[in-house]
């Protein structure tokens, strides 16, 4: 019985005024949907990066120390001398750079050798895979296809150029699936990159020698670095870049809602000084007064927060598919939890010191204010 008055009470003081605690409401929600979409995308581009780095099976993958997948750049010739090297199986190299594809504004152009493993990764579910000798052909994702409207025999046109659709190709991976597939020494005369590839994928003998065979060739080629999918993920300017604006924002959301909340659930015990004097009166302990505003605090900040979660999980999705930005942003469990401990964080913040500061006023004190 207690309980369900309590609770009562604890929703009937948060919308006692109700124009000020949906505003508080309103800004609460404004921020952590800020700090829900930027850690969607954060997330989403680390996922993405890990495995177009790692799609074929390679065990690690070499870049210059850049190591940006976008501006690295290693001379192709190197791919000889590493599939000369005791314990390495195969060494394929990749170009990886980004262009206008008709409505996509960043749409993964792929160059890889015909025959090599790289190509084995875009598992071909249309037409045909691209083969040695072939120019001016081109394979494409299924996302690719499906929102273009392209088909094989169609002619797509990258940077100025014709290529005609021989394949589509499905991999999981949605920058990949959102992607095209051609050739290599045509994806690095398209652009101007000379004999040089972004990437080289090394696919090791055995497992166990990883570590060492990676030490080796970054000691022998010093302008060089050998990441493993996690590592090439964690080096990207432009995801780092996102990592820091989320945590900027969260300590922003944090720190901005907290006061807005403490504003309002200040004002809230000064409206109600006289009513918490008789809740002191007929017994109420000094804690229950405690919790009854720590609650509405609560109550507030979990409101925003699940609706601030809501609406930046809603767009993102909505922006990336008007955008036509091939982008895989899967809603994980880590993503919500930590989303909401923040909200928990702001309700405790802004709702402590005007829940201790009722929870000190005395009966006599509080019944005799106006």
């Amino acid at each position: 019985m207690m309980n369900n008055r309590f609770f009562g009470m604890t929703f009937k003081g948060v919308f006692r005024r109700k124009t000020r605690s949906l505003l508080t409401i309103l800004s609460i929600v404004v921020g952590i949907m800020l700090v829900t979409a930027l850690l969607m995308v954060a997330n989403g581009l680390n996922t993405q990066f890990q495995q177009l780095s790692g799609g074929s099976g390679a065990d690690f993958v070499v870049l210059d120390h850049s190591s940006d997948l976008s501006s690295s750049r290693v001379n192709a010739s190197i791919e000889n001398d590493l599939e000369n090297m005791d314990g390495i199986s195969w060494v394929s190299g990749m170009v990886i750079s980004t262009t206008n594809i008709g409505d996509r504004p960043f749409a993964f152009v792929m160059g890889v050798e015909p025959g090599e493993k790289s190509v084995e990764q875009f598992g071909i579910v249309e037409g045909r895979t691209l083969q040695s000798g072939d120019t001016g052909k081109v394979i494409i994702g299924r996302v690719m296809a499906t929102q273009e409207g392209l088909k094989i025999g169609d002619t797509l046109n990258i940077k100025d150029k014709s290529f005609e659709v021989v394949g589509i190709y499905e991999t999981g991976v949605t920058t990949e699936d959102g992607g095209v597939v051609i050739p290599l020494g045509e994806a690095q005369s398209l652009f101007d990159l000379g004999d040089q590839v972004s990437m080289l994928q090394v696919k090791v003998e055995n497992i166990d020698q990883v570590d060492a065979i990676r030490t080796q060739i970054e000691t022998r080629y010093p302008q060089l670095l050998a990441l493993k999918g996690s590592e090439v993920a964690n080096q990207q300017a432009d995801l780092q870049l996102i990592n820091s604006i989320s945590s900027l924002i969260a300590l922003i959301a944090i720190l901005v809602g907290s006061i807005v909340v403490m504003n309002t659930m200040i004002m809230s015990v000064m409206e109600r000084t006289r009513e918490i004097g008789v809740l002191r009166a007929i017994g109420w302990k000094r804690r229950n007064i405690l919790l009854l505003i720590l609650k509405e605090s609560f109550t507030i900040s979990i409101i925003g927060g699940v609706i601030g979660i809501v609406l930046g999980i809603v767009m993102v999705n909505l922006l990336t598919n008007l955008a036509k930005i091939s982008l895989n942003l899967p809603v994980t469990l880590d993503l919500v939890v930590g989303v909401f401990l923040i909200t928990i964080i702001l309700g405790i913040l802004g709702g402590f010191y005007p829940a201790w500061r009722a929870s000190k006023m005395s009966p006599m004190e509080a019944l005799s204010r106006e």
